[in-house]
């Protein structure tokens, strides 16, 4: 049995290769050290004609061979020589320089070997190596290996670098930001020692002054067990958890410049997640195809979550489509609303409506606590059936209103995500685990769809999110005039038609769906379906 060759890859960017020999294989040889970044000096007697664009570049010296002398070769930092050269006299210069050499056909001679290797335009490298006992079935099996190769995975590849640099650059301005906050609060004790000097009255400490909102006292959050009473709103509530359960969070705002704030103000103050791990919030471009460096990210091993307004959403739908194909996790915190030709926000879930061919699970809140609560489910739903979840919240309905949320706490949180996703589950099935986990560990109740009103109402009115949330807080009024119900749909996908007829009283006549788009309604669209096969 041959000896086991060690595998490595020889950078030569900026060095010099010596190729010795005439015809196809000194051409080759001395390509192999082009494609690497090398500059060639060849020793022949006649160029190969093929590499005539290459000496005109001047990225390859021609030497006549009778020009070479023992002491050349320590300039070069690898050795090439091909059939018919004089290779025992150059591979023992090399071996005395130091330098490696390849001599073809001579494995005694060579310190390294050639593979069949297959060169991809994002970098990617695949070789095959028998160690000389069957060259042929080397190349059969790289062949074989690069036509299984998925037909997405160059792009993909491409996609992890350009995040890898955003990533790297994220970095750097997180370093500064330490760097400065180190520098702030050594500033601070110099002006805190001064004042304590300076003034005789005894009294209250200097104040602080933050940079910018607090938003949640993240630091109690972090070591507190259990749930710990919060003032926020909707959007700092879905911010926190998806913070908390991601590596990296993208920020798809299309027009409207505030959602993420409370993320991007987390990852400047170089804020942990419930892992113990930096997280990276990024504002990234809203346009077609927005979503694949989520994709790249995901492929590279990070958890990954977006924060994105439902207009976002449209052009999002190809990469969820194609995420939900691969049973890739992803949660996008999607506020329900879009600007006008005004320029003012307004409540909108037409670009909800939009994605929903994507596959992905389609989950909806309200109020902040909701938002905390469903965000949560969001997160465990995606990590049990490795698939996207869209999280709608209400968006500009309540944007601007703070209330007493409960947040669950970091360990909490990563807790409640392990014991959901303990086992692999198909999306509807994630969806009810999740829901019954949560109540498990919060104490409050949410259903894919939730009846209230009278048992033996008449009327039913069907909504989502925040105009669900409005027909509830109108329902006592309405019920002393007549039996009426409402049913809040809370996870519109996955999608059961005979779960809503259930869901009903049986004395049910009419049913009103109450739209939040002027479009097309796709949740009108399934309760007619509903309606009918029932």
């Amino acid at each position: 049995m041959p000896t086991p060759s060690l595998i490595v890859g020889l950078r030569l960017g900026g060095k010099k290769a010596a190729v010795f020999g005439d015809g196809p294989i000194a051409a080759s040889r001395a390509v192999f050290a082009l494609d690497a970044g090398a500059d060639v000096v060849l020793y022949t007697a006649n160029v190969p004609e093929s590499l005539a664009k290459w000496t005109d570049s001047g990225r390859v010296t021609a030497v006549p061979v009778a020009k070479y002398e023992s002491s050349d070769i320590s300039q070069f930092s690898v050795v090439f020589v091909a059939a018919g050269a004089n290779g025992a006299e150059i591979a023992r210069d090399a071996h005395v320089a130091g330098v490696p050499v390849n001599v073809a056909g001579d494995g005694e001679l060579s310190d390294f070997t050639l593979m069949p290797t297959y060169r991809g335009a994002s970098g990617l490298q695949i070789a095959v190596t028998t160690n000389g006992v069957a060259p042929r079935a080397a190349s059969r099996l790289l062949r074989e290996i690069v036509d299984k190769l998925p037909s997405d995975l160059e792009p993909q590849l491409v996609q992890v670098e350009q995040l890898a640099q955003v990533a790297r650059t994220a970095e750097l301005e997180r370093a500064k930001v330490l760097a400065s906050m180190e520098v702030s609060q050594s500033d601070n004790e110099v002006s805190q020692s001064a004042t304590a000097a300076d003034t005789p009255t005894l009294g209250s400490a200097p104040s602080s002054v933050a940079e910018g909102p607090e938003y949640l006292d993240l630091a109690t959050l972090r070591t507190s067990a259990t749930q710990v009473a919060q003032d926020t709103d909707v959007a700092t509530a879905s911010a926190y958890v998806a913070h908390a359960l991601s590596d990296l969070c993208f920020v798809y705002a299309a027009r409207e410049q505030t959602l993420g704030a409370a993320a991007l103000a987390w990852t400047r103050r170089a804020e942990k997640n419930a892992y113990g791990e930096w997280v990276s919030a990024l504002r990234m471009e809203t346009r077609l195809g927005a979503g694949h460096a989520a994709w790249g990210a995901l492929a590279s091993g990070s958890r990954v979550a977006a924060i994105a307004s439902s207009e976002s959403l449209p052009y999002m739908a190809p990469v969820l489509a194609q995420l939900a194909a691969r049973r890739q996790p992803i949660v996008v915190h999607a506020a329900a609303q879009s600007l006008d030709d005004a320029s003012c926000v307004r409540s909108d879930v037409a670009g909800v409506f939009a994605s929903l061919h994507s596959r992905a699970v389609v989950l909806a809140s309200a109020s902040a606590q909701e938002a905390h609560d469903v965000a949560a489910v969001a997160h465990a739903v995606a990590a049990a059936a490795q698939v996207p979840v869209v999280h709608v919240t209400s968006g500009a309905f309540d944007a601007d209103d703070t209330n007493s949320v409960h947040v669950l706490s970091h360990s909490q949180l990563a807790a409640f995500v392990a014991d959901v996703a303990a086992t692999q589950l198909e999306p509807a099935e994630a969806v009810q685990r999740a829901l019954s986990l949560f109540h498990a560990v919060s104490g409050r109740t949410y259903r894919m769809l939730e009846y209230s009103g009278s048992s033996d109402a008449e009327t039913v009115f069907v909504a989502l999110g925040a105009a669900a949330a409005s027909a509830q807080a109108a329902l006592p009024s309405i019920m002393q005039e007549s039996r009426t119900g409402v049913l809040n749909v809370r996870a519109l996908r996955p999608w059961d038609h005979a779960e809503l007829v259930r869901s009903l009283p049986a004395s049910v006549r009419r049913v009103v769906v109450l739209s939040a788009t002027n479009g097309a309604d796709a949740l009108l669209a399934d309760v007619s379906v509903a309606a009918l096969i029932s």
